[in-house]
């Protein structure tokens, strides 16, 4: 009879998912990453490959003492297997992160980062080597445990596989849990920088606003010190008239920003309080009010923000607020509409006061957000034939791939034109770049014809992993990987493989912020002028160096 010891103990298999896994962490991605971080991505890999194979085999095990099979002997196939996977283990662990270093530096050199020094290699493969260690301790310490637990099952034999099922299940739970509280958490602070402790805080660099036009000022209805981090790092922030008058020139006003955070209120009711904020600074009294969809906890790119008055200046309302007392991935996963209710509640508030007041002074919407937050604001808009008359404009950075208004644009797209950069009706109204050449010239196949108003601009890095992550990434290649094969950048070295791509897409998340501006999750003033620029209608030709540089010098960098 097949002899359940040499069933469990043939763990060649698992050895070889084991190394599966750990090849597939070390595989081409998008982003460069740390070794400590690679090495922790790495390890939990192969167990998760290793314990999964184990669980399959010692089910398959299970059955096998029901529905006996004939006899066999599996005695010298164990030994063998046990030394071929020791050794290929062994080989495999030095080889796979040295033969992964070359696309790391690519990688790093694609994306203007410091390139990775040999020590990498080993770094990385001794914190997976760890990792895998302990978890691998833990799976045996459980297979003890279990054994001595005396259930009443069948036989010592079902004991013993029970055993080695319900460890493995415990360490398959360990792994999604370290994926869960590491990975996702790192996931978080790719959208925000704030726990809920830190959300308390009052960094160095941020006072309270003196003008009134801010809201958090010893005017505003909304007190600074219940305001959260983000929305007092947003109110304190912006140029001033004086500011904007020395890097434009000419005359200009002070702008208007108001915000209001949740502070156990319901959403409606927070957006009742940024009306109300609204009506104090006669928001409505400007020509153009920019409504800013928040990520999680209520943060707002500076950048943007800034351009935009700059840009128009002074001449704006810059109005945002917060719709969760979550960060961005749990707000995600708790309930996604959330950024879209929000924004559309406010959309419509705003847009009844201003039907209500004479056409001629009726100031023009235009709309903004980054990441969840650019996903809530497209979802203002119910699809594409109504992008024509539901803003002025609108630019849209890091805009998650499961937004259904862009998910329409790219499936809409013009013949011979990518999923990256789409070209949709000629560019008409809706344009996708990187650059600020791509606004006017695409680089990967179509043809911009008149850009007509209302514009709309998505700006998406092809290094950012939150525009490119979706769950069917699972069991399906996406087309981008199709449109970039045979090109010198990150995408065009990935494959596709079912799950892989999903992990390593997953597994760029949480560093897509540690890179240069301009690539990864990371959109910078020298985008988001010529954006805005664009949309606005501005002349394109105008050298605007000084208000890249007045946001290079005032812009503080964002940190927790």
């Amino acid at each position: 009879m097949l002899r359940p010891d040499a069933l469990t103990g043939l763990l060649a298999p698992h050895r070889a998912a084991a190394l599966a896994g750990y090849a597939a962490a070390y595989t081409p991605s998008l982003l460069p990453r740390p070794w400590y971080f690679q090495g922790l991505v790495a390890g939990l890999g192969a167990m998760a490959a290793f314990q999964s194979g184990l669980l399959v085999r010692s089910t398959i095990s299970l059955a096998t003492r029901k529905f006996p099979p004939r006899t066999i002997s599996l005695r010298a196939m164990t030994t063998t297997g046990r030394i071929a996977g020791a050794l290929a283990g062994l080989g495999a662990t030095i080889a796979i992160p040295a033969l992964a270093t070359r696309w790391q530096r690519a990688n790093a050199d694609h994306v203007e980062n410091p390139a990775h020094s040999p020590l990498w290699a080993v770094g990385s493969a001794a914190t997976a080597a760890a990792v895998f260690s302990l978890l691998a301790a833990q799976w045996r310490f459980m297979v003890w445990a279990s054994s001595h637990l005396h259930i009443r099952v069948a036989s010592k034999m079902t004991n013993a596989i029970l055993a080695r099922i319900i460890s493995t299940l415990t360490v398959l739970a360990t792994t999604g849990l370290v994926f869960d509280r590491v990975l996702m958490r790192g996931l978080m602070l790719v959208v925000t920088s704030a726990s809920a402790r830190v959300d308390l805080r009052t960094p160095p660099n941020v006072v309270q606003p003196t003008t009134e036009l801010h809201s958090g000022s010893p005017a505003s209805n909304e007190s600074w010190d219940r305001l959260g981090l983000q929305g007092k790092r947003f109110t304190c922030a912006g140029p001033s008239r004086e500011r904007i008058e020395e890097v434009c020139g000419g005359q200009a006003m002070q702008p208007i920003r108001a915000y209001a955070s949740m502070n156990r209120r319901t959403i409606p009711q927070v957006v009742d309080a940024v009306l109300a904020e609204m009506d104090r600074t006669d928001a409505w009294s400007r020509s153009r009010i920019l409504l800013v969809t928040t990520t999680g906890r209520g943060n707002v790119n500076e950048w943007s923000a800034s351009t935009f008055e700059y840009l128009t200046r002074g001449d704006c309302a810059t109005v945002a607020m917060q719709y969760s007392g979550l960060p961005s991935a749990v707000t995600m996963i708790a309930d996604k509409q959330d950024p879209v209710r929000a924004s559309r509640l406010l959309y419509q508030a705003v847009t009844e006061r201003i039907a209500a007041l004479p056409a001629e002074r009726r100031p023009l919407i235009y709309l903004g957000g980054e990441s969840l937050g650019a996903f809530g604001s497209t979802g203002i808009i119910d699809g594409i034939e109504d992008l024509p008359t539901s803003a002025a404009g609108a630019v849209w950075t890091g805009c998650p791939d499961f937004s259904p208004l862009q998910e329409a644009l790219i499936e809409a797209r013009d013949p011979g034109s990518d999923t990256i950069f789409p070209v949709v009706d000629g560019g008409r109204h809706v344009r996708f770049a990187m650059t600020p050449e791509q606004l006017v010239v695409p680089t990967h196949g179509g043809h911009l014809g008149p850009w007509e108003f209302p514009r709309y601009v998505f700006l998406r890095n092809e290094t950012d992993p939150v525009t490119f992550w979706n769950p069917r990434l699972l069991w399906r290649r996406p087309q981008w990987l199709t449109d970039m094969t045979g090109t010198n950048t990150p995408m065009g070295r990935m494959r596709w493989w079912p799950f892989i791509t999903f992990w390593q897409i997953t597994s760029d998340m949480p560093v897509c912020r540690d890179v240069r501006a301009g690539f990864g999750h990371k959109y910078h003033a020298e985008q988001c002028i010529p954006a805005w620029v664009a949309v606005l209608g501005l002349d394109p030709d105008e050298d605007r160096s000084a208000i890249t540089e007045a946001l290079m010098s005032d812009v503080p960098p964002v940190s927790p």
